[in-house]
């Protein structure tokens, strides 16, 4: 009896259906390499907002033997203007406010005890009684660090002292668009009782909520932190 020969024992089957598999394998490793590769660009083009910088508003600017022999009625909070110069700032204005915790308006910007009391005096404030801030203005810039438009962007900034909770200090009521490299800024104002002792640090956190080039929402956050004795800011990690 004759035996009938294998499917398989053709050569030729054999080749082809290698080719097949060489070219299964290939489609698979393009394929893969494609995906990859679009993953590379959008992690580098994709909408990407950072926080660039934050400062606070310097309100006044004076020389050494000012910030040394002014007569400020209370303990000022100076810092100098860089570090090889004569010249220091103020990151801060003084404000009033009535018995009922209302800031008192048409009070020019001033620094010192005898200056707000001229203008409570000059706007004749007929109040009882009144108390001193410290206000404070920080300014966030963000840029948008990705090649494509950072869609409807929103933000909230929380603050808090040392522990203490967090309190919201800033929240946008609008959304904005960033394109790659573009920069935006926002700046709130925090008031802290005049003459007390500031804590070490305070710090803050970000919260954006952006749409991205595939029409996705995306939510970040990004924490800072003001170190009072030297008035410089840096990032913090998340608690």
């Amino acid at each position: 009896m004759q035996e009938t020969p294998s499917f398989f024992s053709d050569p030729k089957v054999i080749i082809s259906i290698t080719a097949i598999i060489i070219s299964v394998v290939s489609l698979f490793w393009t394929l893969a390499n494609q995906w990859e590769q679009n993953r590379r660009w959008e992690n580098l083009n994709n909408a990407n907002p950072e926080l660039l910088e934050i400062r606070l508003i310097n309100w006044k600017e004076i020389t050494h033997d000012e910030a040394h022999n002014k007569n400020w009625g209370y303990n000022p909070l100076i810092y100098a203007k860089g570090e090889a110069t004569d010249l220091y700032v103020l990151p801060y204005k003084l404000v009033a406010r009535d018995s009922f915790n209302n800031k008192i308006e048409r009070v020019n910007s001033v620094y010192t005890l005898t200056e707000i009391q001229q203008e409570l005096n000059r706007i004749q404030f007929k109040g009882k009684s009144h108390s001193v801030a410290m206000l404070f203005r920080p300014k966030f810039t963000f840029e948008n660090m990705g090649k494509t438009v950072t869609q409807e962007l929103s933000m909230i900034i929380d603050a808090k002292l040392p522990n203490q909770s967090w309190q919201n200090a800033f929240t946008s009521n609008t959304t904005i668009n960033l394109s790659g490299g573009q920069t935006t800024s926002v700046h709130f104002d925090f008031e802290l009782p005049i003459g007390i002792e500031l804590p070490p640090q305070i710090s803050f956190r970000i919260s954006l909520k952006y749409k991205d080039v595939n029409n996705e929402m995306v939510k970040k956050e990004l924490f800072a932190k003001w170190t009072t004795t030297n008035n410089f800011w840096s990032y913090e990690e998340k608690e």
